[in-house]
């Protein structure tokens, strides 16, 4: 029989052996996969609600476009997800369609306003944005594209956001998170900078798995913090656009 305790980076075990109670000190990195998972913060990570681009198929990047209705309908069941939680902070992407979900979503908790962070804008598309993706082909070439879609953290967009700027930017991003010390924060953004962002915070180096994370809109990411370091809890949760509106705020977040 054991009871965690948690400290900053470390753990205390109590358990006992041939009748006394031992105790044992060891840090949370010395037990890969057995650290307590239970406890310290989290961040939940929204992707924006549907637009018309989105609908389309369509590039969006730093191009400003509202929800649509079908994306308002996600905004409001997804704050129907977090009405039964207790939320300290809702940061959102300064662009339209987040700024549009965060305020849905930060409606429902009394005292909480959207705050607009530069930090969680979309990844800029430069020329391609307002594409689809053949669209591309035509403008870039088929080859490009096709080497830019096996390794977008190679290859440059035309006229889009340099790729060390991005990464500086995600890397500006986690650190900030980091900084911050409610205990549920609700972060709402974009399908291409929250991939840059989560492989940062889980200090991957670039990696074709950037495409491989599916981010739905609306969908719900969660990642815990616990001795000053993130780990993933909880990948592209969307169970709330799916079911009966009436069942959604008895579903957990946390």
């Amino acid at each position: 029989m054991f009871a965690p305790h948690f400290f900053i980076h470390y753990v205390i075990l109590c358990f006992c052996e041939g009748g006394e109670k031992q105790l044992a000190l060891l840090k949370i990195d010395d037990m890969p996969g057995l650290a307590p998972q239970k406890g310290g913060r989290n961040i939940f990570f929204v992707r924006h609600g549907r637009t018309q681009l989105n609908g389309e198929m369509r590039y969006q990047g730093r191009t400003d476009v509202p929800l649509n209705d079908e994306g308002r309908e996600q905004a409001l069941r997804t704050a129907l997800r977090f009405s039964q939680s207790r939320i300290d902070a809702v940061i959102c992407s300064p662009l339209l369609r987040a700024c549009e979900t965060a305020r849905i979503i930060a409606s429902h908790h009394i005292g909480i306003a959207a705050e607009k962070n530069d930090l969680f804008t979309e990844f800029d598309f430069g020329a391609w944005e307002k594409l689809t993706a053949e669209e591309i082909r035509t403008l870039s070439g088929a080859e490009y594209f096709k080497k830019w879609s096996a390794a977008p953290l190679d290859m440059e967009v035309p006229g889009g956001e340099r790729l060390e700027a991005f990464f500086e930017r995600c890397v500006a991003a986690s650190e900030y998170l980091l900084s911050r010390n409610e205990e549920n924060i609700i972060v709402v953004g974009h399908g291409a900078m929250f991939r840059g962002l989560f492989l940062s915070m889980l200090k991957y180096d670039r990696t074709s798995i950037f495409w491989r994370m599916r981010l739905d809109n609306c969908s719900i990411t969660t990642f815990g913090v616990t001795a000053n370091r993130f780990m993933l809890k909880r990948l592209n949760d969307d169970i709330h656009i799916k079911i009966d509106k009436n069942f959604i705020s008895c579903v957990p977040v946390m």
